[in-house]
């Protein structure tokens, strides 16, 4: 087979394996894959509906419905702007003992997670994944 057609292929499982064992682990807590991607976007800043839509390029009422989803479960909260009360900002919830139930949604989680696999490789070939991906 040649390199340039093994490639997609590689990337494509690759791709299945990652995300069959993301959607694993987020399910120990109950957290879909557009949940967690959701919360990592709001994780530093409140976003509107209407952003967090552009940057994950989804429509409007699928971000609303997880958003649904993740407020019912006290992960995040509505607030509106305090200048304009048309605009709603999205942001996690203040309750951080409600946070650290879902260790999967910590910035680290998933680094520590892979760090076994990762732990394999050498520092240049760290910089050499990286630098490819």
């Amino acid at each position: 087979m040649e390199i340039m057609e093994n490639i997609p292929r590689l990337l494509m499982e690759n791709n299945k394996a990652f995300i069959t064992i993301v959607t694993h682990e987020l399910s120990k807590c109950g957290i879909t894959v557009p949940q967690a991607i959701v919360l990592d976007v709001i994780r530093n800043t409140p976003k509107t509906i209407g952003e967090i839509s552009k940057e994950i390029d989804l429509s409007n009422s699928t971000v609303s419905g997880i958003i649904d989803r993740l407020e019912r479960n006290g992960l995040v909260e509505r607030q509106r702007d305090q200048q304009d009360r048309r605009v709603v900002w999205v942001a996690l919830t203040k309750d951080q003992e409600k946070l650290d139930q879902y260790p999967v949604i910590q910035e680290k989680y998933f680094g520590e997670l892979f760090s076994d696999l990762f732990r394999q490789l050498s520092n240049e070939e760290l910089i050499q994944l990286n630098d490819s991906l």
